[in-house]
């Protein structure tokens, strides 16, 4: 059996939906910008390193090209409108400089939290990340490992050690413009009676 050449060019959509983080930076000049990428992963817990791969065309990628780190943020499902604005370039949301665009995005940015890009203290939580290692397998994005020097976990959603205090809604991509949320929580021990 062989695979359809367009379904492996289209491959990557089985590994939706996925959640989309926020992630942010500082330009060169210290300017504030922060993306939604969906291409996020944790490839340790000890240290704590996560994985992200950025589309090479975009400021977002020069910029973690030479910086020292950068900010991941999860926006919670009501914050759509938000995500969808701060990826304007993939969005074609009209926004005319970077400035306009985080501003018109409505959201509370901390700018203060980490030197490595802003947070978004209205979400699930963020973390702060030094970058070790940018790889380039020369395809299309590039991936960059940031080991988590801090993170914090809005109370709303979650207790100090992460686990849910709340029903957990982030905004999960699954093509496109096509979104999505977490459901109801399922727990195995419900499944597993002896």
């Amino acid at each position: 059996m062989t695979a359809d050449k367009t379904f492996v060019t289209r491959s990557h959509r089985l590994l939706a939906p996925r959640i989309a983080y926020l992630i942010g930076t500082l330009t060169a000049e210290g300017r504030p910008n922060l993306i939604p990428v969906s291409n996020v992963t944790s490839v340790s817990t000890d240290p704590q390193h996560v994985a992200v791969a950025v589309f090479k065309k975009w400021e977002t990628f020069r910029s973690m090209m030479t910086s020292a780190g950068f900010t991941l943020s999860v926006p919670v499902s009501s914050q759509l409108d938000a995500v969808w604005k701060l990826g304007a370039k993939y969005s074609n949301f009209p926004a005319g400089s970077t400035e306009e665009k985080l501003r018109a995005s409505g959201l509370e940015l901390d700018l203060e939290k980490s030197g490595y890009g802003p947070v978004v203290p209205s979400g699930i939580g963020w973390m702060s990340c030094r970058i070790i290692a940018r790889i380039d397998l020369a395809g299309d994005h590039a991936t960059f490992v940031g080991e988590v020097q801090t993170a914090w976990f809005n109370p709303e959603y979650l207790h100090p050690d992460g686990t849910p205090a709340a029903p957990v809604h982030p905004v999960m991509q699954q093509t496109g413009n096509r979104f999505t949320t977490a459901g109801d929580e399922m727990r195995t021990m419900d499944y597993f009676r002896e």
